[in-house]
């Protein structure tokens, strides 16, 4: 039968130009064609050059290589083999069968060619032929027969052979443990070890919460360390089931995975003669010529029985040692358990007091928001209805007055003399009336203000006076320390030290009645003690005792008739938020001045227009006022007495009873530092 001819080749190169030019057009077509789909499978080239189906779960924009890419997500594989491709590593599963039958049509012709060949080329078997088959056979009945080994195939790779193995449970041990697979899944990308606390981003992926936070700090744009998808907003959702997988894994006793073992050769690899001989000085076995070897010049052998013996016997020796050494390491791990145990109920415990310590920081903040925002709205809605009701009055005298205005351009313009001189005095009188009342010293702007320095210098400084008096750590009740009583003051000039005086003689004492166990009442007096010697004296207070909890100020009459009077007004006003600055969590309580005889001319005068003025504005600093009323009808009513020392005792009684009852006031309003 005579061989094919082979296949035709090409007649000119222009031929074959054409042809690869009809194919390159035919492939750009069906790159034209092919439109890749969210979802679909396609056969995808992977990086070593082999085919494998793929799914395309989603696409973006490579901005740098100017071309659409696509997430693939490969059937059967570990998810950390998926990757991000371009269009041109994907191949529709048509076009590869196609390619696939094509190559299987080639191979079949090639395979009749070779065929067709051997049949009618091949030259005729000689007769001596049988003989050597003959010999052959005798030759294989000869040698010990082998099991034929299935030669690999050609896609398969020399290390993928298998390998025997022998799987030891535990006892009592039924789990299976994951595969490499499996806890290759369970790892986190970032620092390659099991999960601590995983988190799931947007994309999907999972990473360890600390991992990704670190990946992420500094950036001002996010982006998946895995698949590098951009993450439109910075959230981490835990993932539990997955934080339930790592704990079982790291929980699960692993099962114990033995490699077959192979049995030593019997023979020297050197010499091809019986292993019989130990080498003590190399420890290694050895046959007969190896003991005459120059290698094994002068050293020392052994039967191999023998050195068994003296090895074992070693060994067992070492048992011993061992097992005390073991002990000595499950010891130092109870130990260091117990440790991990009390460490992590110490943090558990110091977790919970500082959140209950922010809880009692909280609630002093919020008691505090609440005092200062209910008297800022009690102040200030008040100054505010008087300052409505003030230009409700003005507006009502601007009406009358422009109504008067044109009432009397109205009979100016009259030429009626009967209707003019109507009413004419009456009206005159009330023009009159009207400017006086217009001018009159009662008509002004009120000028009163909330007070800058109550509501904003001295709201932090006395805040953490609050909580610094507030919480503080407990003391149990048998180390409990004995409290200092709460420093009371009193500043002032003349009545204070008469009543300084007297007050031992008096029902209530020096510490004018209070408990000397929570309150210590210091008298700071003197009979010429002036304004001016406010701050140095409180500052040498503050230095002795600490700081007071309640000042009663009762001064200015040493200054009334000497300095201009508006000028000392103005400095008082002044030195109320610098006291208030000075002891922020201190309670002040301003006294007014009381009368003199000597003061019945125009310093009397003075003396209610200090107090009318100054206490207006202390009030409005979050002072406490007192009027001492009784005191000051006393001491104009001691102007017609002739028993001087008899009345003074009188209004001294009088001003210590006031003192005392302003003090009470005090305590009954606030809760004291």
């Amino acid at each position: 039968m005579a061989a094919q001819s082979p296949a035709r080749e090409p007649e000119s190169v222009e031929e074959e130009e054409e042809t690869m030019e009809e194919e390159e057009e035919e492939e750009e077509t069906m790159e034209e064609e092919f439109t890749v789909q969210i979802g679909s499978t396609y056969s995808c080239k992977r990086s070593d050059g082999t085919y494998h189906d793929a799914e395309v779960v989603k696409t973006r924009m490579n901005k740098r290589a100017g071309r659409e890419e696509y997430y693939v997500r490969y059937a059967g594989l570990n998810c950390r083999q998926n990757e991000w491709v371009d269009k041109t590593r994907l191949v529709l599963v048509k076009q590869v069968e196609e390619e696939e039958d094509a190559a299987n049509e080639e191979d079949e012709a090639v395979d009749e060619t070779n065929q067709e060949t051997s049949e009618n080329g091949n030259e005729p078997q000689k007769e001596d032929e049988p003989e050597k088959e003959d010999d052959e056979a005798e030759k294989e009945e000869a040698e010990p027969e082998e099991e034929d080994e299935p030669e690999p195939e050609e896609d398969e790779e020399p290390q993928a052979k298998k390998i025997r193995v022998e799987v030891h449970e535990a006892p009592g041990n039924s789990s299976v443990v994951a595969s490499d697979d499996f806890a290759e899944e369970l790892t986190c990308l970032l620092c390659n070890e099991l999960f601590k606390d995983p988190v799931v981003v947007e994309c999907g992926h999972n990473f360890c919460r600390t991992c990704i936070d670190e990946a992420w700090e500094g950036q001002e744009s996010f982006t998946c360390p895995d698949c590098e998808e951009e993450i439109t907003e910075k959230r981490c959702t835990s993932n539990r089931a997955l934080a339930n997988l790592v704990k079982k894994a790291a929980t699960t006793p692993a099962k114990t995975i033995v490699k077959e073992k192979v049995p030593p050769p019997e023979n020297c690899h050197v010499h091809e003669e019986r292993l019989k001989l130990f080498c003590k000085d190399d420890g290694d076995l050895g046959c007969v010529i190896c003991r005459e070897s120059l290698k094994h010049a002068n050293h020392y052998f052994l039967p191999i029985l023998d050195a068994m013996g003296v090895y074992k016997t070693e060994l067992s020796s070492m048992v011993t040692p061992l097992e005390d050494a073991l002990k000595v390491a499950e010891k130092m791990a109870k130990q260091q358990n117990e440790k991990i145990d009390k460490h992590r109920t110490s943090m558990k415990e110091y977790r919970e007091h500082i959140e209950s310590e922010f809880v009692k920081m909280h609630n002093v903040l919020k008691e505090r928001e609440e005092k200062l925002l209910g008297k800022l709205q009690t102040e200030g809605e008040s100054l505010l209805s008087e300052m409505e009701d003030n230009i409700a009055k003005i507006q009502e005298n601007i009406d009358n007055i422009k109504e008067s205005i044109a009432t009397a351009s109205e009979k100016m313009n009259d030429g009626d003399s009967i209707s003019f001189l109507t009413d004419i005095k009456t009206f005159i009188k009330k023009c009159q009336d009207e400017q006086k009342e217009a001018l009159s010293p009662g008509n002004t702007v009120i000028e009163k203000e909330l007070s800058e320095e109550a509501y904003k210098v001295p709201v932090l400084a006395s805040m953490f006076e609050e909580l610094k008096t507030t919480v503080v750590p407990a003391v149990s009740s048998v180390s409990a320390v004995p409290q200092k009583p709460k420093e009371i003051w009193i500043i002032g000039n003349y009545w204070v030290s008469r009543a300084n005086q007297l007050s031992k003689k008096s029902a209530y004492g020096k510490n004018l009645g209070l408990d000397q166990k929570l309150f210590s009442v210091r008298w700071i007096d003197g009979y010429t003690l002036q304004w001016s010697h406010v701050f140095p004296e409180l500052r040498r207070a503050a230095s002795h005792y600490g700081k007071p909890s309640i000042v009663f100020i009762h001064l200015g009459s040493s200054e009334l008739g000497k300095d201009h009077l508006f000028k000392f007004i103005s400095n008082v006003k002044k030195d109320f938020p610098r006291l208030t600055k000075l002891h922020p969590n201190t309670h002040f309580i301003w006294s007014n001045v009381l009368p003199r005889k000597e003061w019945q001319n125009h310093i009397e005068g003075q003396r209610n227009m200090f107090n009318e003025k100054v206490s207006s504005h202390a009030a409005s600093c979050g002072f406490q006022v007192a009027e001492l009323s009784e005191v000051v009808e006393l001491c104009k009513d001691s102007y017609q007495l002739k028993n001087k020392s008899s009345d003074m005792v009188k209004i001294c009684d009088a001003f210590i009873k006031h003192l005392k009852d302003a003090l009470e006031t005090a305590l009954k309003m606030k809760e004291l530092p």
